[in-house]
């Protein structure tokens, strides 16, 4: 992952964040179920601005993304084209970001993010996939003179396995290990920025200490629910958003610790982020040891799957065996995933028109080939 080596603890004091700039975004980074989606509306509902064209609805979540899609649709695209997608294990490399594909992303992210927002002073930038895609947007928003504020929600994994399983069937050690790339990600590429980690329980249970803290840790104001602007009709709002039945799955940490089937990884960095989320300061050197051994078993899992496992030296495989066991059934499930895709997206092309419209052509063409085969 090439993780950047920088001081053990993070805290909010070594970053001046006194001297307001004219523009900033709330960047909401985290895995996809975390709960990013309830937080944007809140702060949406506080007085920062959302975009104009949002993502729709789903029976996945009802109440809505808040999320911009034409911004969305523009990352698939990048993504896509670099020949991987959101639901990637292994970590974006640094070369996907330097590319000219990327200069041209960024322009066109820079358009979007023009036509999304305006020059509202404070806006909210919501998308899963920017956890993992912070290299292409900072050259943007330095573009666009806006300053932005990270906000990393941290959910327990095991709720986002939950989720991710009624919503795309996906097993827990593929979403586990999907939210500790997620995370990794987002709390590496963002710690010269004032930043503010949030516990989606904290959301849930009391919104407003959670907001005031990350107004307070950000240097941000929130004219809805504070100073002369203070809304009695925005707080009912949110109260009556943020309530029980929101929270569909539930799962006490201790649920997670105690799990002899979970990566002791994916633990590790649960307990770090949700510690951070209480007091505030983040374990630097925690982090980057879980990002070797992350790193260290995609190494080896490539080594045995091009080389045999005989030419992997047997100490490598033990010291990250357990990483390594994760991931693997992770990637397995993934290439399943991506076959049966395929497969679909092959019986539906051959029920179309066009496609029994062509037939008679394709089996011309491969007779046409066996006989220029003949006379080779």
């Amino acid at each position: 992952m090439g993780a950047l080596k920088a001081r053990a603890v993070d805290r909010r004091a070594d970053l001046d964040i006194s001297a307001v700039p004219a523009r900033q975004a709330l960047l909401v980074l985290g895995m996809h179920r975390s709960g990013t989606s309830a937080l944007t509306r809140v702060l949406g509902l506080c007085g920062a601005a959302l975009p104009r064209h949002k993502m729709v609805a789903a029976d996945s979540n009802a109440l809505g993304f808040w999320e911009p899609q034409p911004i969305v649709d523009a990352h698939d695209r990048f993504l896509r084209a670099a020949g991987t997608d959101w639901e990637a294990i292994a970590d974006y490399p640094a070369s996907l970001f330097t590319s000219e594909p990327a200069a041209a992303c960024r322009r066109s992210l820079a358009d979007l993010a023009v036509r999304e927002y305006g020059d509202a002073p404070l806006f909210i930038l919501k998308d899963p996939r920017i956890s993992r895609l912070m290299p292409l947007w900072r050259p943007v928003l330095d573009e666009l003179g806006v300053a932005p504020r990270i906000v990393i929600v941290v959910r327990n994994p095991l709720e986002i396995a939950e989720s991710l399983k009624l919503r795309d069937g996906w097993s827990e050690h593929r979403a586990c290990i999907v939210w500790l790339r997620y995370l990794l990600t987002a709390e590496r590429d963002t710690r010269d920025l004032p930043r503010c980690v949030i516990g989606y329980g904290q959301l849930m249970n009391d919104w407003r200490a959670t907001v005031a803290r990350l107004s307070d840790q950000l240097g941000i104001a929130l004219p809805n629910i504070a100073g002369p602007g203070r809304s009695p009709a925005v707080e009912q709002e949110i109260d009556a958003f943020i309530r029980p039945d929101l929270r569909h799955h539930r799962h006490g940490a201790d649920a997670l610790f105690q799990r002899d089937d979970i990566a002791d990884c994916v633990k590790q960095a649960y307990r770090c982020l949700s510690d951070a989320a209480e007091t505030g300061t983040i374990d630097h050197a925690v982090l980057d040891r879980i990002a070797e051994m992350l790193d260290d078993a995609e190494e080896t899992l490539e080594r045995m799957t091009h080389s045999g496992a005989r030419r992997v030296p047997v100490r490598k495989i033990q010291d990250v065996a357990d990483t390594l066991t994760a991931l693997m059934l992770a990637e397995i499930e993934r290439a399943n995933d991506v076959a049966e895709r395929s497969q679909r997206l092959l019986s539906e092309m051959r029920g179309t028109w066009s496609w029994r419209f062509t037939k008679p052509l394709r089996a011309l063409g491969r007779t046409a080939g066996r006989v220029m085969g003949k006379r080779v």
